[in-house]
C-alpha cells in the first residue's frame, strides 16, 4: 500500500475513534457496542486488490507492446541486412580486404618497433620509445 492510502486510512480510523469517544461521553459503553454503519466505510482490501490488479494488467500490456516493438525493430534490421547483401556491395568487400592487409602490416611494424625500442641502458625507455609504445596500443 502506498503512503497516501495509508495516511487516508489512518485519518479515517482517527476520525471514527474521535466520534466513538464523543458518543461514549454522551451514551456510555453503548456507543462502542452499537454496530457501525458499514455503508460509509470503504472496503480498503477490495480497493487495494483492484488497484493492484489493474496495475499488473497495465504492466503486462506495456511489456507486450515493448516486445512487439522489439520484434518490428529486428524485422527491419534483418530486411536492411538482406538488402545490403542482395546489392552485393563490392566496395564493402574491398574495404574489408584492405583492413585485413593493414592489420597484418601493422603487426609486422609493431614487432620491429618493440625489438628496436628495447634499450640496454639502465635509464629505461626514452620519450620517443614511450610515445611509439603508446601509439601502438
Amino acid at each position: 500500500m502506498d503512503l497516501d492510502t495509508e495516511n487516508r486510512l489512518a485519518s479515517l480510523l482517527l476520525e471514527e475513534a474521535r466520534r466513538l469517544q464523543l458518543g461514549a461521553d454522551r451514551e456510555g459503553v453503548h456507543a462502542y457496542l452499537r454496530k457501525p454503519n458499514v455503508r460509509h466505510r470503504p472496503n480498503s482490501r477490495f480497493l487495494t486488490a483492484t488497484v493492484r490488479g489493474v496495475q499488473q494488467a497495465n504492466r503486462v500490456v506495456e511489456v507486450d507492446e515493448m516486445w512487439r516493438a522489439r520484434e518490428k525493430e529486428l524485422e527491419l534490421e534483418s530486411k536492411l541486412k538482406r538488402r545490403n547483401k542482395e546489392r552485393g556491395d563490392s566496395r564493402g568487400e574491398k574495404r574489408k580486404d584492405d583492413s585485413r592487409n593493414m592489420s597484418s602490416n601493422s603487426k609486422i611494424e609493431e614487432e620491429t618497433t618493440y625489438n628496436s625500442s628495447y634499450s640496454d641502458q639502465d635509464d629505461g625507455l626514452g620519450d620517443d620509445e614511450i610515445e611509439k609504445f603508446l601509439h601502438s596500443r
